[in-house]
């Protein structure tokens, strides 16, 4: 039972990672992104490809492929996502959905339709944990996606730029009337929420395979860690995606793989009956993005 809550809990850390982007995004800019996961899909095979194609280990390739998330997220955010703020919910879907298809379409033309793996000799190595040897990749990645989820609570708590675009979530109003801009906190917020999926996809292609349509179980995924967790938590995410990761290392062991899926549909319709707000889920006022008051 020890090595599948460890396995549950290396796949919960990244888990948050992909899922606190997608509460960033709604917590501040109150936009349910249904192309979430497709962020996740790009840093999976621009990692695997970098990878490949230059000999290097996907870890020494990752830096740049955020740096690409970075440029992809800021095309998006003007040439999309400004065009839906404010505007209504269908709007907001049907644009996001519609990227979606698009960033698939993408993927195929540029990357074909073919799953892709790595072979790297350091993510494949063993490492102990509590007697529970697992691979190294899984290790990095939990470590480095809780260390960036708590990255993320820090800037927002402990920084001015933080403490400005919680303001803008506040109250976007009385954020313009002393001085704030809006649009610059919302250009931070989606340009970090893309980079972290693209980020959370780098450190997951060592030991996962990857295609073009990657993305679609990832967006489910997010959304029921963020349901669980609460929408605008961060907090709320971590707890939500390592919560979702023991779920369904749980359910894949002891009951089958092919049950892994309908556990989180289990998670999801039991969290909107019982606790609609979710585990860390805001009350009406409280500051987005905290788990809780200053």
């Amino acid at each position: 039972m020890l090595d599948v809550i460890v396995y549950g809990l290396l796949t919960g850390g990244v888990l948050a990672l992909v899922a606190v982007g997608l509460s960033l995004i709604f917590g501040i800019m109150d936009i349910v992104n249904f192309a979430h996961g497709e962020f996740v899909m790009i840093g999976m095979l621009a990692t695997a490809t970098m990878s490949i194609s230059s000999g290097l280990s996907p870890y020494v390739v990752l830096p740049l492929v955020a740096v690409t998330g970075a440029l992809i997220g800021l095309v998006i955010h003007y040439g999309i996502i400004v065009h839906t703020l404010g505007k209504s919910l269908y709007v907001q879907v049907f644009a996001t959905f519609g990227l979606s298809i698009l960033l698939q379409s993408i993927a195929v033309m540029v990357f074909g339709t073919r799953y892709v793996a790595l072979d790297d000799p350091v993510a494949s190595s063993r490492v102990n944990i509590l007697g529970v040897h697992v691979e190294a990749a899984k290790l990095v990645a939990f470590l480095v996606g809780v260390a960036l989820v708590i990255g993320i609570w820090l800037f927002m708590h402990r920084t001015r730029a933080g403490r400005e675009i919680r303001a803008v979530s506040q109250d976007t109003f009385a954020a313009r009337v002393i001085g704030l801009r809006p649009g610059k906190a919302y250009l931070i917020i989606f340009v970090i929420g893309v980079v972290f999926a693209v980020i959370a996809g780098g450190l997951m292609v060592p030991s996962q395979i990857a295609n073009a349509f990657s993305g679609t179980n990832w967006t489910l995924i997010s959304f029921v860690v963020v349901v669980l967790g609460g929408f605008g938590s961060v907090p709320g995410a971590l707890v939500g995606g390592l919560i979702v990761g023991v779920v369904q290392a749980f359910t894949g062991v002891y009951l089958g793989t092919q049950w892994q899926q309908a556990s989180i549909f289990v998670i999801f319709v039991l969290v909107l009956l019982l606790r609609p707000q979710g585990l860390f889920g805001r009350k009406s006022g409280d500051s987005a993005l905290v788990g809780g008051h200053e």
